[in-house]
């Protein structure tokens, strides 16, 4: 009994932690980005397609500050980024063959992208919303120790992407490197499927990467790189897009 006794004591005396994966779900919530941020953000984008039914390429850049506050999400565009962009509008006016790479990068980049870049909180706890680990070990990264989570995710899929379409990810697989506060400072994501419409049948492949920095409390995305690549129905594409973020 006084030996039965003693370990239902040291059970009560040792904190009961909850697995890796919930630690880092509820550390993640808890940063609520009410702290003002100002960065500058470097945009590259770059579109290719070729096959039977459409080619075309273009690579463009942008750059531009934004401020997240109280008042909202405030984004600036360079006035020579603007006029390098009407530039182009004008020589394509006269050949249309001529390439706008810098309106396309302009036009590419969405309000939601910056403000995810700025707070990236609820659309990491999106991603792993449907996670299950599948492995943890313990490594480094630039220099210091993290703790490494292999996840599998589940995307959920449109109604119609299984009825008119077959969709089949035979790959979903999340890594995520933790700190030691169970925020992540860097994340990767990787898709591999297959997409037909009756016996015609195609490829893809998605690649997501980010790297974070916890500033105050915001979960801020320093870099991400988007890739994706896809063939079929006689036609082939790649496309990449990669975000680099200077906190001011």
């Amino acid at each position: 009994m006084r030996r039965l006794a003693a370990t239902a004591v040291f059970l009560l005396a040792v904190p009961i932690h909850a697995d890796t994966l919930t630690d880092m779900r509820a550390a993640v919530a808890q940063l609520r980005a009410t702290k003002p941020i100002h960065v500058s953000m470097e945009v590259q984008r770059s579109r290719k397609n070729e096959g039977r039914f459409a080619n075309s390429q273009f690579t463009g850049s942008a750059t531009l500050d934004a401020i997240d506050d109280d008042a909202g999400l405030h984004i600036t565009f360079p006035r020579t980024l603007l006029e390098r962009a009407d530039l182009e509008s004008r020589a394509r006016n006269f050949d249309p063959r001529k390439p706008t790479p810098t309106r396309n990068a302009i036009d590419e980049t969405q309000a939601t992208d910056v403000a995810d870049a700025v707070d990236f909180v609820q659309p990491f706890l999106r991603l792993i919303e449907t996670a299950v680990k599948q492995s943890e070990s313990r490594g480094t990264r630039d220099g210091r120790p993290v703790r490494i989570l292999v996840l599998k995710l589940t995307r959920k899929l449109l109604p119609e992407a299984t009825s008119i379409f077959s969709v089949k990810f035979t790959e979903d697989q999340m890594t995520v490197w933790l700190g030691a506060d169970n925020i992540p400072v860097a994340a990767e994501r990787i898709q591999r499927g297959t997409a037909g419409f009756m016996f015609i049948k195609g490829s893809m492949m998605n690649r997501s990467s980010w790297s974070f920095v916890r500033y105050a409390d915001r979960l801020v995305v320093l870099r991400s790189d988007i890739s994706y690549a896809g063939s079929g129905f006689g036609q082939k594409g790649e496309g990449r897009s990669v975000q680099v973020v200077t906190v001011r």
